[in-house]
């Protein structure tokens, strides 16, 4: 059965379950609505967030619902969902992201983009949210480079505001004394656990209504 009659048979106007819902038609059921609040904290005191949950948790759409309540004038969102670019590629990014070119040695690449940050903010205006999904697979070099981003102002004030999005061994990585410094910095930490019987009957039942089905057996 193909996609069209399958719809055309339940009456569907859309695919119930599909990953390009508009914020505003995302199911909100009690983690997820605490974890929007916190990552929305997170970004108005430009502070680090963890924000962890088993796989289908609904972290990333967590943090998207939380990203679409923000004013777009006043913010600078800055997303990087694949790890494996390395520390080298985590700077590169934010360099890139903020309209530079980044420079080829690391040495000279840091400050770059520290500075880069500082400029988006006191002479734009504009507070930058870096969101780093897939964190719990960021290495060890990358975990210090994140540090030293947070450690350009001597500790008086963030430059930016970071959520780190990942799985359950995020949390208790960054809690080894290796990241000690790291984890000192880090101001929210938020577990999202599995949806109640009841909210997954709600969840269902909202999906099935956005998509145009309005009769449940």
């Amino acid at each position: 059965m193909t996609i069209d009659r399958l719809r055309a048979h339940w009456g569907f106007t859309r695919m119930p379950f599909a990953k390009d819902l508009a914020p505003s038609m995302l199911h909100s059921h009690r983690s997820h609505a605490e974890a929007v609040a916190r990552v929305a904290w997170c970004i108005d005191e430009q502070a680090l967030g963890v924000l962890t949950g088993e796989v289908g948790a609904g972290k990333t759409v967590a943090v998207r619902a939380a990203l679409a309540g923000i004013d777009a004038s006043r913010h600078t969102v800055i997303y990087l969902g694949n790890p494996s670019v390395g520390v080298r590629g985590l700077y590169s990014t934010i360099v890139s992201a903020l309209g530079g070119v980044p420079r080829f040695h690391r040495a000279s690449l840091i400050p770059q983009a520290q500075d880069a940050l500082a400029t988006e903010e006191h002479e734009r205006g504009r507070k930058v949210v870096l969101i780093l999904d897939e964190a719990h697979m960021l290495d060890a070099d990358q975990l210090e480079g994140l540090r030293l981003l947070t450690n350009s102002q001597m500790d008086n004030h963030a430059p930016f505001a970071c959520v780190l999005v990942g799985q359950p061994t995020l949390r208790r990585r960054i809690r080894l004394g290796a990241f000690a410094a790291l984890d000192q910095r880090v101001a929210l930490r938020y577990s999202m656990t599995g949806m109640e019987p009841a909210e997954t009957a709600d969840y269902v039942a909202h999906h099935l209504k956005i998509a145009g089905f309005s009769e449940l057996a």
